[in-house]
């Protein structure tokens, strides 16, 4: 007789599924009843039915779609860069304790300086448009993925290593066939946290820097005071980003099944 999948726990996983929906159901009830009761001004925070209204309103009215796109391009494009470019560096630090320190006064005095404080030099440096913004996820997340990757490169078993160099294997080939596979787990964790990062710094730069995209939709609702279409459109970026997320969570299931 065939069981249903288990998680790690041992839990059904269809059961984990319909618990998380119930939350997500339990929470909007809620939210439908205060704002209907009128304990909360439904101006200010509209119900999750007029919500969803407003949102498929703007689908088939062929808003929303343009926007998604605009946002989503930019968020891959300006992530693909940093993970790129963040990727060999981090692993280059971490496999390099002298180069690191070199470099830490750099990463230690750029990390706390948050997405939003680069909009005024971006939009002086590339004007408004989409490079500003490209520009803005990219610093946005490339320090912090340099910084982990980083983490995750100096905690390989050195032993692997010493017996690689025993073997004969050169840097590049001891990169490639040890380190490499043993950072899989933590570059695909490192590149969700860095797809929830773009998303953030996408919204923030196209408040200010763009004339299109989810952030721009936001922006523009609040200034006619249409609560319901910047909740719409926080709602699609909490779908996409649920989506996003659970996708590389696959590919991490996929890719280190070992």
């Amino acid at each position: 007789m065939e069981t249903a999948p288990t998680g790690k726990t041992g839990t059904p996983l269809a059961s984990g599924r319909l618990g998380q929906v119930a939350v997500v159901l339990v929470v909007a009830g809620l939210w439908e009843l205060v704002t209907r009761s009128g304990l909360v001004d439904a101006q200010l925070l509209p119900p999750p039915s007029q919500v969803l209204a407003r949102g498929w309103t703007l689908l088939v009215g062929g808003r929303l779609l343009p926007d998604l796109w605009a946002s989503l391009w930019r968020v891959l494009v300006g992530f693909a860069g940093a993970a790129l470019l963040a990727a060999p560096l981090g692993v280059a630090l971490g496999m390099h304790p002298r180069l690191a320190a070199l470099c830490s006064p750099l990463l230690s005095g750029l990390r706390p300086l948050s997405p939003p404080a680069w909009i005024p030099l971006a939009i002086l440096w590339f004007g408004i448009g989409d490079a500003p913004a490209l520009f803005i996820i990219f610093v946005g997340t490339f320090l912090t993925l340099v910084v982990g990757v980083m983490g995750a490169a100096r905690a390989v078993d050195e032993e692997l290593l010493n017996a690689a160099r025993t073997l004969g294997a050169s840097q590049g080939q001891m990169v490639r066939y040890v380190v490499l596979p043993l950072l899989a787990p933590a570059l695909l964790t490192q590149a969700r946290v860095g797809l929830g990062l773009a998303w953030m710094c996408v919204i923030a730069a196209e408040m200010v820097a763009v004339q299109r995209g989810l952030g721009f939709m936001m922006m523009e609702a609040r200034n006619l005071f249409r609560t319901a279409d910047v909740l719409a459109g926080m709602g699609v970026i909490a779908a996409v980003g649920v989506a996003t997320d659970r996708g590389l969570a696959a590919i991490e299931g996929r890719v280190c099944r070992w």
